[in-house]
């Protein structure tokens, strides 16, 4: 896929910082540390778990494939969000509106990113040496919002109310759509923005280069017309998903990673195995040192994506599903033992009166991990487990929790998903 050439190259980048290397395998259990999960200390509200259908790119989902995504049950994915193109040509919107419908019926959220505005109100320019790069007119600015507005308006009337719309993908990476500069996106969102009538989201960094969010996080009046930043992580370090500048003044405002890929888009990896580990890694470091509310998907379906080109769920697809299955919209990460031992990572979660454990154990060996929820009233917690040969397995049976405390092995090389009832 010629137009994401780049994004491997840096997504390796990422894998080569935030990746363990693998080993043979051990099956000898070595003790860890406790882990101790604090649910009264609440971090961000999780909007979602999603990706994209792009039916001008790589064809529709179908009627099966929808099901698959969005469906909660038995081999399904449960993904809450869906990620939507919005065509530069009114004449093929219609393309978008079968999978998002099928996505709200199932309760999830849908939000649509532009490549690219109509061709009339574009314009090529100079970009250092590039003579045929192109750019919105800087007369087109309102315009081009109503362009949005009128995406909006036609999803609306075919029935699908978008939760967002962007203004943007990658404008810092338009070599094959349209380039913007951080002060020509501070220009749009503090003069334009506040007339498309759907919550606003920034422009989407293609490596979540802050210097494109920094002018409207300072200037009071396009912060107040952006309601979610929104970012990709191509070959962003872990060490820099965090924000302090958004911390400091994006209250009120949602923070969501809108795309990426790892470790690679190889033509049928989804299903390489332990290489999908780093797939749950990513989300597990993006939730807990990004704080993002929302984890978006390149494409749902494809050979390295979450859904096979045949329909099946991946090895990447379950990565996926031990985070969107059981950590639901409205549900808030809370404080939890980042990584207890060496080579286990962990989250935790709470909502609808359920507590949610995420483990992922990298390493080659098993670990048995104890785990203290302190002035909990936890019972039991059921687990599912994704290893080399399972896939989303439950446990036969549950795990007895004695005042908020339990253990449990965590097979080398796996994720698990604990969740608790609440009393």
């Amino acid at each position: 896929m010629n137009i994401k050439i780049k994004k491997i190259l840096l997504s390796l980048l990422t894998v080569s910082m935030t990746s363990s290397l693998f080993v043979g395998l051990s099956t000898t259990a070595n003790a860890a540390s406790n882990a101790t999960i604090n649910l009264s200390a609440q971090k961000q509200v999780i909007r979602g778990f999603g990706g994209i259908n792009l039916p001008a790119w790589a064809g529709d989902l179908t009627a099966a494939q929808r099901e698959t995504a969005f469906g909660n049950g038995d081999n399904q994915l449960g993904l809450s969000v869906l990620r939507i193109y919005v065509d530069d040509n009114k004449n093929n919107w219609y393309k978008e509106l079968a999978t998002a419908k099928k996505a709200i019926e199932h309760g999830a959220i849908v939000f649509a990113t532009p490549w690219n505005p109509p061709a009339y109100m574009t314009e090529k320019f100079n970009r250092n040496g590039d003579t045929n790069a192109k750019r919105l007119r800087y007369d087109k600015y309102a315009a081009y919002a109503q362009h949005l507005n009128d995406f909006v308006s036609y999803m609306k009337n075919n029935g699908v109310n978008l939760y967002a719309i962007s203004v943007q993908n990658e404008p810092d990476y338009g070599k094959e759509w349209t380039w913007w500069t951080p002060q020509e996106i501070l220009r749009f969102i503090k003069e334009n923005a506040g007339s498309i009538n759907c919550r606003v989201m920034s422009p989407e960094s293609f490596s979540y280069q802050k210097n494109m969010y920094d002018p409207i996080l300072n200037n009071p009046q396009a912060l107040a017309n952006m309601d979610i930043l929104g970012t990709h992580t191509y070959g962003t370090r872990v060490n820099d998903f965090a924000y302090p500048l958004f911390k400091q003044k994006g209250a009120g405002k949602e923070l969501w990673m809108t795309e990426v890929y790892v470790p690679n888009s190889d033509t049928n990896s989804a299903d390489r195995w332990p290489e999908a580990l780093d797939v749950a890694d990513h989300i597990n470091n993006a939730m807990v040192e990004g704080d993002f509310q929302a984890y978006v998907w390149w494409y749902i379906r494809r050979s390295y994506g979450f859904i096979k080109e045949d329909g099946n769920v991946s090895k990447r697809g379950y990565m996926m599903a031990h985070f969107s299955k059981f950590v639901r919209p409205g549900y808030v990460r809370v404080d939890a033992t980042k990584n207890p031992t060496p080579n286990v990572y962990l989250s935790a979660y709470k909502g609808n009166n359920k507590v949610v454990i995420i483990a992922i154990n990298k390493g080659t060996s098993d670990v048995k991990q104890s785990f203290t929820m302190p002035n909990s009233k936890v019972s039991s917690v059921s687990s599912w487990q994704t290893t080399a040969t399972a896939n989303l397995a439950k446990s036969a049976s549950n795990t007895n929790v004695y005042n908020g405390n339990f253990t449990a092995t965590l097979p080398a090389q796996s994720v698990t998903t604990f969740v608790g009832d609440i009393k």
